[in-house]
């Protein structure tokens, strides 16, 4: 019996209701924006997701037969795909490759994310849907493609503002103190308030990193970017957080942290918000903070939603949030209200009342009015989902004409990538200050705590129907700053772990306190042993708990074909059940010489209902009434099923040579004749003889005539020969039993 390991992780995490407030707006003074720029567009690819029972080969390209331990059965499934090639999603920083590893984290969540492009003329919805239906895949669905970022250009004003030569930080009103602002200089009086000892990712399109307020910064772009597009916005997010404390222009809310950046747009070709944020968490160390400056757009969404909706990057997510490392997110400009987002399956996954809510740890931004009372901002998407806000509008920052710009400014900086720029400052600057003070910095779960307490917090206008936060107010909190909760103490072990129900392809889990797990796609008659580890909100993780059970065997049915076509495909369904998807799956050669074979687990069912094809178009469906196959095993044969494996009875003939190179025209004995002149006989260990051996099936003898194969004939005067199944030698016309 087959024995599988697999590890369930149970988070115990204490959720604390999260809030605070942010805002924007668009229109460059001194460079030209890029609102007129078109997103980049890739080649369509397939984000595949395999179960996590599947041992899938740690490497750069995927073995297209991607299996299971000690089961070829994926590979099978994936032979319906030829065209396709899988490549992994991650490379992982500090993977040695070539082991599959047991489900304990995020880093081996991200081990089961495969791509592959979608073929030229290829119809990607059915290969999403074929590849969705198989046993081995989580999930499927089309990678996204490039957006523009989260800004919104406003109506400009009629009376711009100039920066001219002057400093241009009295312009920067989101710093100021609140209720207008967030208070930077009241952060800026401590040691690390203005964002010193933390580094800081900015992950989206493209930038200017040699404009005049940030070229002494040095800024690194992480391996695999590419400095793409909307340079424009990226130089405006950079000068938001960390233009240079110098004469020149703005001046960041934290120009002290270390800035670096990391593109959707990767350099080994094709575009992913989740590499870019893996290159991103590998580059930095706990207590730092990535900012994602993205928005995606979505099937089922009216509007541009939050990265996160994609299992992929909401899973990249998770990998940065389990090092410790706070992540920023835009919640965009869709004007959707996240609550009553759902996913193509029917999941409110942004919504926080709702079971199905998925926690990805990110701190999530809405954008609202630069003066107070704030108010929403029309396009800003909102929800229990969103922690806090800021200025989505009139935000003056750095601008950029393209990637080689050295200078420029803007006023009117918006959308909820504005806010999320300003809050990300806000975390810097208080993680930059719980370091020097504490030694250590906030948990991402106590930052977003902090960054949105009601009390402490500027609320917007309306909360309870703005639904977008609390902007932060530095001076509260840092006057309210509690010590860093580090958490080393290990959750109680799961108690009580139990297996409630099974059936041939699934195993349901359940243990203390009132948390289930249900196992699908399982092979029958199958041992699986399963781990479960308690993980607090800190990553300590407690003793195990395992238990060892068996999936209930299921009823089989095994098909030996007959060769019909050179290379049989096989469709079929359970009886009463799903079909495969056409044209099915290729049967592969059996133990029986001129039969293909293939075994279904049809679980619970009694038969096996089927039709064969050549994988091309033509078909044998038995004359539209199909193939009906009992459990067990059964021989298909023109047409004809008959109970039991095949029979394959052999004739061996030994010639004494008339003719120098003898051919044998035969067929079994009521069955159909070779294509004249034959088979050549080749010569046997007998000096003198010719051998064959002839393969009959069920019949008892074959019928046989030689040749010379030019056309001269031993027909037996007309009667043919007729040789009984084992060992006979001919000589002269006559048939004698055994060798010569």
């Amino acid at each position: 019996m087959m024995v599988k390991s697999r590890l369930v992780s149970l988070v115990v995490v204490a959720l604390l209701l999260l809030s605070s407030i942010a805002s924007f707006e668009a229109a460059p003074v001194q460079a030209k924006g890029e609102s007129n720029e078109v997103p980049i567009k890739y080649p369509d690819e397939i984000v595949v997701k395999f179960k996590s029972g599947i041992d899938i080969p740690l490497q750069n390209e995927a073995d297209p037969q991607v299996s299971p331990q000690g089961n070829t059965e994926p590979g099978i499934a994936l032979e319906a795909f030829p065209e396709l090639k899988f490549n992994r999603l991650f490379n992982l920083a500090g993977d040695a490759g070539g082991n599959a590893r047991g489900i304990e984290s995020s880093i081996t969540v991200l081990d089961l994310y495969y791509t592959a492009p979608v073929p030229e003329n290829g119809d990607a919805e059915e290969l999403i849907q074929s590849l969705s239906a198989s046993h081995y895949v989580e999930e499927a669905y089309l990678k996204p493609q490039p957006v523009e970022p989260p800004t919104i250009v406003l109506l400009p004003n009629t009376t711009p503002v100039q920066s001219g030569n002057d400093p241009n930080f009295s312009l920067q009103g989101y710093a100021n103190a609140a209720p207008q602002g967030h208070d930077a200089p009241y952060a800026w009086q401590y040691e690390g308030g203005d964002g010193k000892g933390i580094s800081w990712v900015d992950v989206e399109q493209g930038w200017a990193l040699n404009h005049e307020d940030l070229t002494a910064h040095g800024i690194v772009m992480l391996p695999g970017s590419l400095n793409a597009a909307y340079h424009s916005h990226g130089t405006g997010v950079l000068g938001v957080v960390s233009a240079v404390d110098n004469t020149i222009g703005n001046l960041g809310i934290t120009s002290k942290a270390t800035p670096m950046v990391s593109s959707q747009h990767r350099s080994a070709g094709g575009y992913s918000t989740s590499g870019a944020i893996i290159s991103a968490a590998d580059a930095l160390q706990a207590g730092d903070v990535i900012l994602l400056e993205a928005q995606t757009s979505y099937s089922t969404a009216s509007g541009y939603v939050p990265v996160e909706v994609y299992p992929d990057t909401f899973d990249a997510i998770r990998y940065a949030v389990d090092r410790g490392i706070t992540v920023i997110e835009a919640a965009g400009n869709g004007s959707v209200n996240l609550d009553t987002f759902q996913t193509t399956d029917g999941k409110f996954v942004l919504n926080r009342t709702s079971p199905d809510y998925k926690e990805s740890g990110a701190i999530m931004v809405g954008a609202v009015s630069n003066t107070a009372p704030h108010t929403r901002m029309y396009f800003s998407n909102y929800g229990s989902r969103i922690d806090v806000n800021s200025w989505g509008m009139s935000v003056h920052t750095l601008d950029a004409a393209s990637s080689s710009s050295t200078t420029g400014y803007q006023s009117g900086f918006s959308g909820t990538s504005s806010a999320s720029s300003i809050i990300t400052a806000n975390a810097i600057s208080i993680q930059g200050i719980a370091k020097a003070e504490f030694g250590t910095a906030y948990s991402t779960t106590q930052l977003r705590a902090l960054l949105s307490n009601s009390t402490l917090n500027t609320p917007s206008s309306n909360p309870a129907t703005d639904k977008v936060g609390y902007m932060p107010n530095l001076k509260n909190i840092i006057d309210n700053l509690p010590v860093p909760f580090v958490d080393t103490v290990a959750p109680s072990q799961p108690a009580n772990f139990i297996s409630p129900s099974k059936t041939s392809t699934t195993i349901s889990l359940a243990w203390d306190a009132s948390t289930s797990f249900t196992d699908t796609g399982l092979t029958p008659g199958t041992a699986y042993t399963y781990t479960v580890k308690a993980v607090d909100a800190a990553n300590n993780k407690s003793l195990p708990a395992s238990l060892s059970i068996s999936t209930n065997s299921g009823n089989t049915v095994t098909v030996y074909y007959k060769q019909g076509y050179s290379t049989p495909y096989i469709h079929y369904r359970p009886a009463g059940g799903t079909w495969t998807t056409a044209p099915g799956v290729a049967m592969p050669a059996s133990e029986v010489p001129g039969y293909n074979k293939y075994t279904v687990n049809v679980g619970s069912a009694t038969g096996l209902e089927a039709v064969f094809n050549n994988g091309s178009g033509t078909w044998d469906n038995n004359g539209g009434s199909n193939y009906i196959f009992p459990v067990g095993t059964s021989t298909f044969n023109a047409g004809t099923i008959t109970s039991g494996v095949p029979v394959n009875n052999t004739v061996t003939i030994y010639y004494k040579r008339g003719f120098s190179t003898p051919y044998i025209h035969w067929r079994p004995e009521g069955g159909t004749w070779t294509a004249v002149p034959g088979v050549a006989m080749a010569n046997s260990e007998v000096a003198g003889y010719s051998k064959i051996t002839l393969s009959i099936g069920s019949a008892a003898r074959a019928e046989v005539c030689f040749n010379n194969g030019s056309g001269t004939w031993d027909s037996n005067g007309g009667s043919n020969y007729m040789f009984n199944t084992g060992t006979s030698t001919y000589d002269s016309g006559t048939i004698t039993s055994g060798t010569p």
